[in-house]
């Protein structure tokens, strides 16, 4: 039997947060796909009509899974900008490239969720996310002003546009080497391994980073 309806705030924030760690294990374990809803209850432990006074359809679900990835990562910079030690411009890098690292949905929902905003997303909930992240992204940027004052949202979001741009040209269909063995990604004649891809966005992340760190008369990323 499923357990009961959380009525509390606290306990409806614990509920939404089971049903998203189950999307990401079932997203991360069945090739980036969502298969149904049904499914998505059982293992999150909440009837399928639960589940609906949560998330009206799998696309949202991934668009809130994605957004609470993004969350995470504004998190940890505003965590670290507050800090009294003086902050480099690579360590912004350094915490986008952990975000990556550390979830396995981060990269491929960045993708995603997108288009699923023009295709399937209902306009007021797509026009929501936007809002929010925009209040994300003024949250950062006054957070990083003391250290980098002329970060601003723009510079923000063309880190978030090399992200995507990288992405979208170096992950292909993964296939194994035939040496190795490690999983590989080719576009054209350019073959970039997994760990690899985090190089080279640290590396695009600095030519954008050294142009506001010349401006500011501060040390260059590396």
């Amino acid at each position: 039997m499923p357990p009961p309806r959380a009525y509390l705030p606290e306990d409806k924030q614990r509920k939404r947060e089971d049903i998203l760690n189950a999307a990401q294990h079932l997203w991360t374990t069945h090739s980036e796909a969502l298969n149904s809803m049904a499914e998505l209850a059982a293992l999150s432990g909440v009837a399928k009509g639960t589940l609906y006074l949560y998330f009206r359809s799998k696309d949202e679900v991934l668009l809130a899974l994605h957004e609470r990835d993004l969350e995470q990562f504004f998190g940890r910079v505003i965590e670290r900008a507050r800090l009294p030690e003086p902050m480099l411009c690579n360590e912004l890098s350094d915490l986008l490239i952990h975000s990556i690292q550390t979830s396995p949905t981060f990269l491929p929902l960045a993708s995603l969720c997108h288009g699923l905003m023009e295709r399937s997303v209902a306009p007021e909930d797509a026009e929501a996310f936007q809002q929010r992240m925009a209040s994300y992204l003024h949250e950062v940027v006054e957070a990083l002003r003391p250290h980098l004052p002329l970060m601003n949202e723009l510079a923000l979001m063309q880190s978030y546009a090399q992200l995507l741009g990288l992405w979208q040209l170096l992950r292909p269909t993964p296939i194994p080497h035939p040496e190795s063995g490690l999983t590989q990604f080719i576009f054209e004649h350019v073959t970039v391994g997994r760990g690899d891809f985090c190089a080279v966005l640290r590396q695009s992340l600095a030519a954008l980073y050294n142009g506001l760190a010349v401006a500011e008369g501060i040390p260059q990323c590396q």
